[in-house]
C-alpha cells in the first residue's frame, strides 16, 4: 500500500468533509475546481475500521510484519479516546478533563450549530455530538501549583465526606484568555474569576464550580439543540482523577459521573482494528 490519499470521516471533518452525506462538499470541489484544482486530489474517506488495502512488501519487510497485514482506517486521537472507555449507547457522555475541556454524547442522529460550535462526528451507527470550550486544566495550572492543586483537592474531598461542603456559587467563566467556542461560541468572551474569595481554597473551588456550571450549560445546550441529556458522564484526561470535582460535577450535571477504566486512544485504535476481525 503506497497510496497515502486515504482518511476517515473524523480526521476529514476539519477539511470541509460532509459525514452525513458521506462525501466532499459541491462548495469544496467548485472551490477547487476554480483554482484549477482536480478534485482527485481530495483523499478518499473510507468509514473507521473499514480496510483500506494491505500493508506494502518493503514496509512488511523492513518491521517484520506479515505481508497479509490488513491496513484499517482509523480515527482521530480524542474519538480513539472516547472508543476505549467503551460508551455505545444513545445518552451516553464523556468529558475530557485536559488542559481543555471536551464534552461529547452519543446521540442517534447528528447536530451541527457552527453558531454554537456544536458539530457531530460518525460513531458507528450513530453520532458523537458535542463540542470543546477553552476552559479546563490550564486555567488552574496557570493559578496554582500541581502541589496547592493536589492539596486543595484533598481538602475539598475531606469537606465533602464530613458533609461540610456548600457550594460557593460565584458564578465563574474560568478562561486563560478571551476566546471561547462552546457552549458560548464568542471569540471576545472575557474570564470571569472575580470576586476573589480571601480563602485560596475558595478561590479554587469556585473554580472547579465554574467549570462543573459550564459543562452542565454545554449538556442542556445539546437538548435544547436535538441531542439526548446525559444518562451517565464518563471522565477522561488527567482531571478526571479529582474526586472532588468529580462530586462537584454531578452535582451540578444531575446525572453520575465516573472515572472509565479504559481511556488510552491506543486502546480505542486497537478496538477500532479488531472490529474488522469480529465482524467476520
Amino acid at each position: 500500500m503506497e497510496n497515502f490519499g486515504h482518511s476517515d470521516p473524523n480526521n476529514a471533518l476539519k477539511m470541509g468533509y460532509d459525514a452525513y452525506q458521506n462525501d466532499w462538499p459541491l462548495w469544496l470541489k467548485d472551490l477547487l475546481k476554480q483554482q484549477s484544482v482536480p478534485t482527485n486530489i481530495l483523499p478518499k474517506v473510507y468509514l473507521p475500521s473499514e480496510i483500506i488495502g494491505r500493508i506494502s512488501p518493503q514496509w512488511a519487510e523492513e518491521f517484520g510484519f506479515s505481508p497479509e497485514l490488513a491496513v484499517c482506517a482509523g480515527t482521530t486521537d480524542s474519538t480513539a479516546a472516547i472508543l476505549a472507555t467503551g460508551i455505545q449507547n444513545t445518552g451516553e457522555a464523556v468529558t475530557s478533563l485536559g488542559s481543555t475541556l471536551v464534552m461529547k454524547i452519543i446521540a442517534d442522529n447528528p447536530v451541527f450549530n457552527s453558531r454554537y460550535g456544536v458539530y457531530s462526528q460518525p460513531y458507528g451507527d450513530r453520532w458523537l455530538v458535542g463540542g470543546s470550550s477553552s476552559s479546563g486544566g490550564a486555567v488552574l495550572k496557570s493559578l496554582f501549583c500541581p502541589g496547592e492543586i493536589s492539596d486543595y483537592s484533598e481538602r475539598l474531598l475531606e469537606k465533602i465526606q464530613q458533609g461540610k461542603f456548600k457550594f460557593s456559587n460565584l458564578n465563574y467563566y474560568p478562561l486563560l484568555m478571551p476566546r471561547e467556542h462552546f457552549p458560548v461560541q464568542d471569540p471576545q468572551l472575557q474570564p470571569v474569576l472575580i470576586p476573589r474569595p480571601a480563602d485560596d481554597l475558595d478561590f479554587f473551588q469556585a473554580i472547579l464550580e465554574g467549570m462543573a456550571d459550564l459543562k452542565a450549560r454545554a449538556y442542556a445546550l445539546l437538548l435544547e439543540l436535538g441531542a439526548p441529556y446525559p444518562k451517565l458522564v464518563y471522565s477522561i484526561g488527567g482531571g478526571a482523577y479529582n474526586r472532588a470535582w468529580q462530586y462537584i460535577r454531578e452535582q451540578k450535571i444531575g446525572v453520575p459521573v465516573q472515572l472509565a477504566l479504559q481511556q488510552e486512544a491506543a486502546a480505542g485504535a486497537a478496538l477500532l482494528a479488531g472490529r474488522h476481525f469480529i465482524n467476520q
